[in-house]
């Protein structure tokens, strides 16, 4: 790569003394324990980042094979991360802090090889094409670390934000803050250091505490793919949402008339993304978005749909924000999870009631439909207590203790009752905070106050009649499906939404609402939102039938 290795012509005090020990070392990392294997390498970038004797072209070059080696390996474990992420699981814990480790030491290695490009005063031309590299990459490592902990909703440290913007005042001073190239061999889109200050800004204020671990990885790799279209500038306009200061570092503020701008702050926004996110959303709704392959192929379509449209609110100027201020109240309340679970817990229409059914024939098609209901003096299970800390007309605040909620994740469908209360409220978990090593802060947006569980009878799709679904055999003949019915914000079921079990949605399925002498025809014309084990609907009403005369 260079000339001057002649300088440590002498055999460094290392096992990593050259690169064919570091090549020869790594073949021997345990191909089937990742989690070792990762650790393993984090211990030779410490030990190469400890390690003086090393000239800074050895030094950069083992980095950089540590770094390339661990990739696949790092994805690996990130995906079993993601599949329990939940904040009091053991192993979802052990795998994160290996992995954020690892970023730490990461950054901490390149920012070591930064420093000795600069100290042995390399030529020109050898530090044109070192520098950018070496501070996209470490940047790249800072904004793994901010994900990860983003991930686990906690708050992302100054240090993290003073190391960014050092990297990006070095870049701007060094004219090589829009040096384009690729991070990694193989890589297709290319990079700067701009972008990749911008990503971890944007996606840091893409209100990450309201999505799911997952939801935060496909975002990461969408804000990625749009950096391009995020601005940074040394003056506000109108355009302006959010500022940074390289003097004072620190996480990005609002843009509001009191600010009093100052040479070292730089004003940014992801606007000029918006129409790019619109544009892919309406491929999905053509179904394209089956073929999108650029935010990760383990992602389901609707899954990245999930983040695209959050993406589309919270990069918008006029974003959402609480509106209704909490009142503090301290009490404990009782909290079930899964939509199984509370079906059996909030008043409910059976079939016995509703359908016409002997309680036979009801158990039948209950059976048929793999559906048990379990009322709340049978189920198996003893509600978790927490602690409410504040209360909105449509949301709670809480914490849950240590040794609670080791299920807890964002999206999360709770009953929620207060303690020796009756009535039990539909919640889903919208927002999670790590207080301290005790407890962890959670935001539960009440979805329904006085719920109501009730069986759909499906009658057909569109505009198919409904008498074509009808047979003289019996209900038999008929799919039936649980739903939970949620009333709107005032307690009526005129423009009521209706939780359904996952997979049940379809648009335009005709469903009958099981009420008895009241039911009533439904149309399913969106999915607002989904779960783990439910989708929130919504639908349209039929018009009651029109008595004939005798």
């Amino acid at each position: 790569m260079f000339s001057w290795l002649s300088r440590h012509a002498g055999k460094i005090d290392h096992p990593m003394y050259n690169m064919a020990e570091a090549e020869k070392l790594l073949a021997e990392l345990p191909a089937d324990d990742p989690f070792k294997a990762l650790e393993e390498i984090t211990a030779w970038l410490q030990s190469i980042t400890a390690t003086p004797a090393f000239g800074a072209e050895l030094r950069v070059d083992l980095i950089k094979l540590l770094d390339e080696t661990a990739r696949p390996i790092q994805a690996e474990l990130l995906k079993q991360y993601l599949a329990e992420p939940h904040l009091q699981d053991f192993q979802g814990m052990h795998l994160w802090k290996n992995l954020h480790a690892h970023a730490g030491d990461l950054a901490r290695a390149y920012g070591e090889c930064l420093a000795g490009c600069k100290r042995e005063e390399l030529l020109p031309y050898q530090l044109h094409e070192l520098l950018p590299l070496l501070t996209v990459r470490l940047m790249r490592a800072l904004a793994e670390r901010t994900k990860l902990e983003l991930m686990r909703y906690l708050d992302v440290g100054n240090d993290t934000w003073e190391r960014l913007f050092k990297c990006y005042t070095d870049a701007e001073a060094g004219q090589y803050a829009h040096t384009n190239l690729f991070a990694y061999p193989g890589y297709a889109v290319h990079t700067n250091v701009q972008h990749e200050l911008l990503r971890t800004l944007v996606l840091y204020e893409s209100s990450p505490g309201n999505l799911a671990p997952d939801q935060i990885e496909v975002a990461f790799r969408i804000t990625a793919r749009m950096a391009s279209f995020f601005d940074i500038s040394t003056a506000p306009d109108v355009t302006s949402e959010y500022w940074i200061d390289l003097a004072n570092p620190g996480p990005p503020g609002p843009v509001d008339d009191t600010i009093a701008p100052t040479p070292a702050m730089r004003f940014f926004t992801p606007l000029r993304a918006l129409p790019r996110i619109s544009e892919i959303i309406h491929q999905h709704a053509r179904g394209g978005l089956d073929e999108e392959r650029r935010f990760g192929s383990e992602f389901t379509p609707q899954g990245k749909l999930t983040v695209l449209k959050h993406l589309l609110v919270y990069w918008n100027k006029y974003h959402p924000r609480r509106a209704v201020e909490r009142m503090g109240i301290r009490a404990s309340i009782d909290v079930a999870h899964g939509f199984r679970a509370i079906i059996g817990l909030v008043p409910r229409v059976d079939l016995d009631q509703a359908g016409g059914m002997s309680r036979e024939e009801a158990a039948a098609v209950t059976s048929r439909a793999d559906f048990g209901i379990v009322k709340e003096e049978e189920a198996p299970y003893v509600p978790e207590t927490w602690t409410v800390v504040d209360a909105s007309a449509s949301g709670v605040g809480g914490l849950i203790p240590k040794g609670t909620g080791a299920w807890v994740k964002i999206g999360c469908l709770l009953g929620i009752r207060a303690h020796n209360a009756q009535a039990w409220w539909v919640g889903v978990i919208r927002r999670l905070h790590a207080e301290d090593q005790h407890a962890v802060r959670v935001g539960i947006e009440i979805l329904g106050k006085k719920s109501l569980a009730v069986w759909l009878r499906v009658l057909g799709k569109g505009v198919e009649r409904i008498e074509n679904w009808q047979t003289s055999s019996g209900s038999f003949k008929y799919d039936y499906y649980p739903a939970i019915l949620l009333p709107d914000p005032q307690n009526s079921y005129i423009h009521a939404t209706m939780l359904l079990e996952t997979g049940t949605y379809s648009e335009g399925k005709l469903l009958e609402i099981m009420l008895g002498e009241k039911s009533r025809t439904v149309e399913l014309t969106s999915l607002e939102a989904e779960g783990e084990d439910y989708e929130l609907v919504k639908f349209n009403w039929a018009a009651p039938p029109v008595e004939k005369p005798a």
